[in-house]
């Protein structure tokens, strides 16, 4: 009997040798749980793995050899997550139960218990010197303990939601979380103190990691997208996108310059931080039911994931991939898409000319209009940079016209979000007084930029004066500096869209305003670009409702040969819905399978 599992275990390796990648080699597969497993860990010297599971076990492997070492038992429930200690002689673990445990490495020996969790234990993480421990939990807390005593030091409360994940950066000082809130969270590990709320992912956070210099934080979410961040700042620097099912978890090689993300999607993936390009994509069966679990070798570059043997979904093995950074980074030139958006916003008060405004900027043909209901978004102008060798970057500048009456107001300040640049437009004729809205819009753009804290952008403000043919502002020239000053804008502009006054200038304005370089880019695949761009020519044709299954056969029968070639195509062209709907542009609705084209007309 041995001999027979013995044999089917070898077909299974070599069935997913097949199918391996370029600079991707499958060195051992670990069996021998009966249960799920759980986050792994690599012991601080490399020659161990632990594998914490459902079977309320934790396993010592040697990393080398694939041998079992040992076997701790003790837990009561499912085993979540396992750290190491810096020197490698204590191991953490998670449980379901709502403590953590304290092992011997050496011996396996109990070194007791953690207890102060209300609920389950979901990860552990010990700082680089190895004198405190952080754990989080479904009681929506992250907790530090000394490591040595065992004495509770913070309790950190700000997470509304399970905290999934927790890591310290590599000083100790700063201590990340991600939660199901759909946040991460920076602290201070010595005082407690919140640091930065960063806010971008749409779904669920289910993975957090610094790379080894900690300039560098990743976030993986279940809204399908890698979040790369400047730790210091709060700043999104870059989403990776790639996976067409929830990414949950992420991790950094020690000096190999690769960061690996696994997920729903039956894969695991290999990206260059640096550039946003996924250099390999690895199929490995993965249970719906489980997060799944990565971990990379502390010196080597020797990847270890958790997933299910081909024709399974238990998650109940751990591969070990052997990397060949040359060859995966040095596959960078294939198509691959980034581009930068940056958001323009035109706010006044209803009837102010905002609309043919937004007509004319955009090289349309100036014609009256009534009052905008909703919002209208048009491309205002897209070109592509070069920003470095064989890397060009498509820079997208979205004006965003936003209905003025009060109806409208509190929803539209929900979109005032990373705004590059803001036209705050009054009526030069207004028969009352026309500078009236301009207060309100300006603390509206005030409060959403002061919202973002320092993970916000730099924003211009242009005040704009619109219908200027019907006779000129009248307001004095005092109190209109006196305006400018108060409120902070960069410039002015008399304009008049339907006679063309000073559009060409405020136009030529708008693009060297925009601070390109500290603007989130998007990394993602020459085929998602594909869709996305299809997607938005579809909607530029004013079509307002279609079948999702409609317009992916339109695609299909435009790229006959991506359909043939692509065998979750499907699957990507539904990521891509949700990417744009993301972004505002369509919306996908919860009957029928349609999606919206134009939900700005729909507000």
């Amino acid at each position: 009997m041995k001999d027979a599992s013995t044999e089917q275990e070898r077909r299974a390796d070599d069935e997913v040798r097949k199918k391996l990648p370029p600079g991707v080699k499958l060195v051992r597969t670990l069996r021998g749980h009966t249960g799920w497993i759980g986050r792994i860990a690599w012991s601080p010297d490399g020659r161990m793995l632990a594998s914490p599971s459902a079977d309320k076990t934790i396993r010592l492997w040697d990393a080398e050899s694939g041998e079992l070492l040992r076997t701790l038992e003790g837990h009561k429930g499912t085993v979540i997550g396992v750290a190491f200690d810096p020197a490698g002689r204590t191991l953490a673990s998670a449980c379901a139960d709502g403590t953590v445990s304290l092992w011997e490495v050496a011996s396996g020996k109990s070194l007791g218990s953690l207890k102060g969790h209300k609920e389950y234990v979901s990860s552990v993480a010990f700082d680089p010197a190895g004198g405190t421990l952080a754990t989080g939990s479904l009681d929506s807390t992250v907790k530090l303990w000394g490591a040595d005593t065992g004495k509770l030091l913070h309790t950190l409360e700000g997470h509304k939601m399970l905290v999934s994940s927790v890591a310290f950066d590599p000083t100790g000082r700063t201590l990340a979380t991600g939660s199901l809130d759909s946040t991460v969270k920076l602290w201070g590990a010595d005082t407690g103190k919140l640091l930065h709320t960063l806010e971008g992912h749409k779904s669920e956070v289910f993975g957090v990691a610094f790379d080894t210099v900690g300039r560098m934080l990743a976030s993986a979410s279940d809204d399908k997208t890698v979040k790369l961040w400047a730790p210091t700042t709060g700043r999104l620097l870059r989403t990776l996108e790639g996976h067409t099912g929830n990414v949950n978890c992420v991790g950094f090689s020690s000096t190999h310059r690769l960061l690996a993300t696994k997920g729903s999607d039956d894969t695991a993936r290999v990206w260059n931080p640096d550039t946003g390009a996924c250099v390999a994509s690895i199929g490995e069966a993965a249970s719906p039911y489980w997060p799944p679990s990565l971990a990379f070798h502390p010196r080597l570059p020797l990847l270890a994931t958790v997933g299910s043997d081909p024709g399974t979904n238990t998650d109940q093995i751990i591969h070990i991939w052997e990397l060949d950074p040359a060859v995966l980074l040095g596959q960078e030139a294939k198509p691959g898409a980034h581009y930068v958006n940056a958001k323009v916003v035109l706010v006044g008060d209803t009837g102010v000319g905002k609309t043919g405004l937004s007509l004319v900027l955009c090289n349309q043909t100036f014609e009256a209009t009534d009052s905008t209901a909703g919002r209208r978004v048009w491309t205002f102008d897209s070109r592509e940079v070069e920003v470095a060798s064989n890397v060009t970057q498509t820079r997208e500048t979205l004006l965003w016209d936003l209905a003025g009456q009060p109806g409208y107001r509190v929803i539209h300040q929900l979109h005032l979000n990373e705004v590059a640049v803001a036209l705050v437009v009054f009526d030069a004729r207004s028969e009352t007084d026309p500078l009236a809205g301009v207060r309100h819009w300006e603390r509206a753009l005030r409060l959403a930029h002061q919202r973002q804290g320092t993970s916000s952008v730099p924003m211009k403000k242009f005040l704009v004066s619109a219908r200027n043919d019907r006779g000129g502002v009248s307001i004095g020239d005092d109190r209109l500096k006196a305006v400018l000053e108060e409120f902070g804008f960069d410039r002015y502009f008399k304009t008049s869209a339907k006679e063309g006054w000073q559009i060409k200038e405020l136009r030529a304005a708008i693009e060297p305003a925009i601070p390109w370089e500290k603007l989130p880019e998007v990394a993602s695949s020459q085929l998602f670009a594909d869709i996305k761009s299809f997607l938005l020519e579809v909607k530029k044709t004013g079509r307002l409702l279609a079948p999702a299954g409609e317009l992916y056969d339109d695609f299909a029968g435009r790229h006959p040969d991506t359909a043939a070639n692509v065998a979750n195509l499907r699957d990507q062209f539904d990521t891509c819905i949700g990417r744009l709907e993301v972004r505002d542009l369509i919306r996908c609705l919860s009957f029928g399978g349609y999606v919206l084209l134009q939900p700005e007309l729909t507000l």
